[in-house]
């Protein structure tokens, strides 16, 4: 089976900013181990049910909406409260909304929040080695999401759309997407794997960045457009994602054929879902 370039920069898109992080790529097996333990103790005791990423982190989607993401250099605003696992004590709170940029927040809750739309409330549980200190449990409200691109990408996208007569569904995310073949296998969710035949354009010039067959890969994993888009159809399904720059690679390039602020299509078929 192939392994192509492109799933290895779509994994490392979404894990990149916190692998070069010292105190991430400082962590040890042991202390990964203790966290894990600590919380997934915790969530059993409290009878919580989260889900957790490969990134050793678990959130849970307390309220979802259907707007847009923050990814990049993204500006949001939130409320929060930061409090410890052990004893549950606040570290820190904010009642009103606060204005931050994505990329300037901890570690670990950058890692997660761009997958709550804006609108959304939610909590995660983050390893001491993301907050250099003990265990947090984080939980906010995502109140507004100002994006730089989005709505630039979003117009030339349907622009293409409708020179190309077709008729897509538009997720409040900016993604649109059709479905080819429809079956009614299993969804996936964030923390599965998934195994995909794909083919991967550019929208400007439609040539063809990558390919690959019967890939397997965690869809937690992926950019985020895909992750996103991915969880909407069944195994066994065919569908075309029109994905904006900013759910896919943003201002980066991605090797010589994927330029900054490139809008992509992708053509998927979900083959197979691995439930963990």
């Amino acid at each position: 089976m192939r392994f192509s370039w492109l799933v290895v920069i779509l994994i490392a898109g979404t894990l990149s900013s916190c692998l070069n992080n010292t105190a991430v790529t400082d962590i040890t097996t042991s202390q990964y181990s203790k966290d894990t333990t600590a919380i997934s103790l915790y969530l059993l005791q409290n009878r919580i049910g989260a889900t957790k990423l490969p990134q050793g982190i678990w959130f849970i989607m307390d309220s979802l909406t259907n707007g847009i993401h923050a990814n990049f250099s993204d500006s949001i605003e939130l409320k929060y409260t930061s409090r410890l696992l052990a004893d549950n004590s606040i570290v820190n709170q904010s009642t009103t909304p606060r204005h931050f940029v994505l990329d300037s927040l901890q570690e670990g809750v950058k890692e997660v929040l761009p997958l709550f739309p804006a609108g959304s409330k939610g909590r995660m549980f983050i390893p001491s080695y993301y907050t250099g200190s003990s265990n947090w449990i984080f939980q906010f409200q995502l109140t507004d999401v100002k994006d730089h691109q989005l709505s630039l990408d979003i117009v030339t996208i349907d622009n293409y759309l409708s020179q190309h007569s077709i008729t897509a569904v538009k997720d409040g995310s900016g993604l649109r997407y059709t479905v080819d073949s429809l079956k009614l296998g299993a969804s996936p969710g964030l923390s599965d794997d998934i195994q995909i035949n794909y083919t991967a354009k550019n929208l400007a010039d439609g040539s063809v960045v990558d390919q690959g067959s019967a890939v397997t890969f965690p869809l937690s994993g992926l950019i985020l457009g895909l992750q996103i888009g991915i969880q909407k159809i069944n195994e066994g399904s065919t569908c075309t994602f029109y994905l904006p720059s900013s759910l896919g690679y943003g201002p980066r390039s991605a090797g010589k054929t994927i330029k900054a602020n490139e809008n992509l299509i992708f053509n998927i078929k979900l083959l197979k879902v691995i439930h963990h």
